[in-house]
């Protein structure tokens, strides 16, 4: 971008400045063409008087208007654009409200059910799990991650490098621990993985701007 911009406006200084060189004005013996040449005299005046000083008004309104446009573009080139100043669609506004619209009730659902959860009651957890409506992990699993990647600053930037889903990625870590102790039947295990997913889960809940997880409790 920046060699572009630099581009255009040599370009238009260049013109700019050819516009305002006059050639000599055509005299007697100066001009290299003999007198007894008077029509190719008069010829070749008459080029050089259009080209230059007929018209010298007209050549720098033309340049003035070259080199203006072509600083116009240098800055187009250099200046950034609303959508890349402020990360592009996916960095806020209507992409962040859509997310949040979309998104948000079906993460505090899953997560006030996730925060009642007895987690002594084997039977309780496992069917949090297993339930894929909104307000178990299969819905929250799918919405937390979304809603972690509409927080951005960048349209490039990859969403693991995102600090929201590296937020939602320590939670749901936890949650496969879990979830792997439930499956062997271990309560001691599971309890611990859930104590130790939920000092996670406040850091996500900061990170996508919803409320701790001690106030969802008593929503």
């Amino acid at each position: 971008m920046m060699l572009v911009a630099k581009v255009f406006l040599i370009i238009g200084v260049c013109c700019y400045q050819a516009a305002a060189f006059r050639p000599p004005s055509c005299g007697d013996g100066r001009n290299g063409v003999a007198r007894n040449h008077a029509g190719a005299v008069e010829t070749t005046n008459h080029i050089i008087d259009f080209a230059g000083s007929a018209g010298p008004s007209t050549r720098r309104l033309f340049s003035e208007d070259l080199l203006k446009g072509s600083i116009g573009i240098s800055l187009a080139y250099l200046l950034p654009s609303p959508a890349h100043a402020s990360g592009g669609a996916t960095a806020g506004g209507a992409y962040l409200l859509s997310a949040k619209q979309r998104y948000n009730k079906r993460v505090v659902a899953g997560i006030k059910s996730f925060l009642t959860l007895d987690a002594r009651d084997l039977g309780q957890v496992n069917a949090y799990f297993e339930s894929s409506e909104e307000g178990g992990w299969e819905d929250l699993s799918a919405a937390g991650y979304l809603l972690a990647n509409a927080f951005r600053t960048s349209s490039t930037k990859a969403p693991d490098a995102l600090p929201s889903v590296k937020k939602w990625k320590a939670f749901a870590k936890e949650i496969e621990l879990l979830k792997r102790a439930l499956s062997k039947k271990d309560a001691e295990k599971v309890f611990s993985a859930y104590k130790n997913a939920e000092e996670k889960l406040d850091a996500y809940l900061d990170a996508v701007e919803l409320p701790s997880g001690m106030e969802l409790k008593q929503m």
